[in-house]
């Protein structure tokens, strides 16, 4: 059988199942978070049904989408889990839900169907023996499980099966069953301590089924290895005839039919051999009948002794129901007699707000006056700081202007004091006056190439005194003033006994004292 035609058998009623379980969602909600302590409301019933309805029509994606929101709020709601391995199988995501119900085990030990659940992927992928191990551990949780009884028997008939490979390869025509494990839907643990009294007798019924399902795969042993014996006599036959026809067919002297002689003889003691070996798996069938036997015997003593605990569950379950029915009872009076109490409450709490409603209209009604007077005060008091505001603005616009024109005043003086500067360093030059003409520049002058200032006043007053006759116009001078610094651009007509240039020019002065001195001097504007 293909893998595919396996895995679909091997979770059989899948789908079936869906419409005969969904509607019991919200009371295993309930029941879950009785038996673990995880609140079930209303809210989460209806996110339940969601889940179910969108699995009903096959929207599966979906439905793990809206789980795991849930599940977000509710991460230890053990249905929503088992409901998200579900989507997960049904999605052939077999390896995250086996992770899912794995994880189920451990944190609710208790609970049969997610052993059983993980027993049906375990088979599907062909891990019998994991998938009995499962199914013995909810066997543990819940002796009288049907349907885990059902599966165990369908795992024992496959690992039966699986041990006689050899007979299967000399028949491959044997037709050996599928084993059909059912895929629980529904979660309802185990509130009666392991045992379902209504399902003891079917319980009981099921172990049956198991014993006779292993005695048949003992029995169908025994017959794969009499069919097996079978074809081994059969085939000696055949090659016993084919080689006394070999062997008179190849007799053209006396030494060939020797020859066949010995063969036929070599032949007929490989017979006796394998009747030999025939007689001795008959006898080993034998032992295994009588074997068989005997365990059935001790099975049936077994399933009696569990049937009268099953019958002592029983009656220790009515004894339990009952008293649970008088401890609803108690609390069905204590929470009659709470609502009682809180509903007289009530009627004093509301007397009580209302006559705090009305002390309160009242208390609005004056703070409404208050705030009222309160507010014409505010206006009156706002206009007058108004007013206020704007003769100080008035008079703060008064003093700006006067400190304006106080600086635009000496802002004016310190050009004209800048433009006398420069009108005087132009004389002393043109009247070759050099130390007038030196000390109209500043302690730090930049010099040009970095020479000394020594060296380039030695340089300068060489310069002015070689000339005849020398004579420095300026014109266009336009001055900016920015702190201790101005910048003044003019221009220049230089004339001497040797040359004539008429430039533009700029120099840089800084202010020392209260002289304006040249710091920077450059050709352009």
């Amino acid at each position: 059988m293909a893998p595919e035609s396996q895995e679909e058998t091997s979770i059989h009623g899948l789908r079936g199942l869906i419409s005969k379980t969904a509607h019991k969602t919200a009371v295993l909600s309930s029941l879950v978070a009785a038996l673990f302590g995880v609140p079930a409301t209303l809210a989460h019933a209806s996110e339940m049904s969601d889940i179910n309805k969108l699995m009903r029509a096959g929207q599966y994606a979906e439905a793990l989408t809206k789980t795991d929101a849930v599940l977000a709020k509710h991460p230890r709601d053990a249905q929503l889990r088992f409901t998200k391995g579900l989507i997960l199988a049904e999605q052939n995501r077999s390896a995250e839900a086996i992770a899912v119900f794995t994880k189920l085990t451990e944190d609710f030990p208790d609970l049969p169907e997610p052993y059983n659940n993980l027993a049906v992927l375990y088979a599907a992928d062909g891990q019998y023996d994991k998938a009995r191990a499962a199914l013995d551990m909810a066997m543990r949780t819940n002796p009288t499980y049907a349907t885990a009884l059902e599966n165990l028997g369908d795992v024992y008939a496959k690992l039966a099966s699986q041990a006689y490979d050899k007979a299967l390869q000399i028949d491959p025509g044997a037709n050996v069953p599928q084993p059909k494990l059912t895929l629980l839907r529904s979660l309802n643990g185990n509130t009666t301590g392991g045992t379902v009294p209504r399902l003891a007798s079917a319980a009981a019924a099921q172990r049956d089924a198991k014993a006779k399902a292993e005695a048949a795969a003992a029995e169908q042993q025994e017959r794969n290895r009499a069919l097996a014996a079978e074809k081994l006599a059969q085939q000696a036959a055949a090659d016993k005839a084919e080689a006394e026809k070999t062997a008179i067919s190849k007799a053209t002297s006396e030494k060939e039919k020797a020859a066949a002689d010995k063969a036929a003889a070599e032949k007929a003691a490989a017979d006796k051999a394998a009747a030999d070996r025939a007689a001795t798996e008959k006898a080993a069938a034998d032992r295994a009948a009588a074997e068989r036997a005997k365990a059935e015997k001790a099975r049936a003593e077994q399933l009696a002794a569990e049937q009268a605990r099953a019958q002592k569950a029983a009656a220790d379950k009515a004894a339990a129901e009952q008293k649970q029915k008088e401890l609803q009872a108690q609390k069905d009076k204590e929470h009659a007699d709470k609502l009682a109490r809180e509903q007289a409450a009530r009627a004093e709490k509301d007397k009580a707000a209302q006559a705090a409603a009305e002390k309160a209209q009242a208390d609005k009604l004056a703070a409404a006056e208050k705030a009222k007077a309160e507010k014409l005060a505010a206006a009156e008091k706002a206009k007058a700081e108004k007013l206020a505001a704007a003769e100080k603005a008035k008079a703060d616009k008064a003093r700006a202007d006067k400190e304006k024109a106080k600086a635009e005043a000496s802002a004016e003086q310190d050009k004209a004091t800048v433009l006398a500067a420069l009108n005087g360093w132009a004389k002393a030059w043109s009247d070759k006056d050099v130390r007038s003409y030196l000390g109209h520049y500043a302690s730090d002058f930049e010099t040009p190439r970095g020479a000394s200032r020594k060296e380039w006043a030695e340089e300068r007053r060489a310069r002015i005194e070689d000339k005849g006759r020398i004579s420095v116009k300026v014109s266009n001078a336009t001055v900016s003033i920015n702190g201790n610094i101005a910048t003044v651009r003019y221009r220049q007509i230089y004339n001497s006994d040797r040359l004539t240039v008429d430039s533009r020019k700029t120099l840089i002065f800084v202010k020392q004292g209260n002289r304006w001195l040249i710091k920077q001097e450059r050709s352009g504007g």
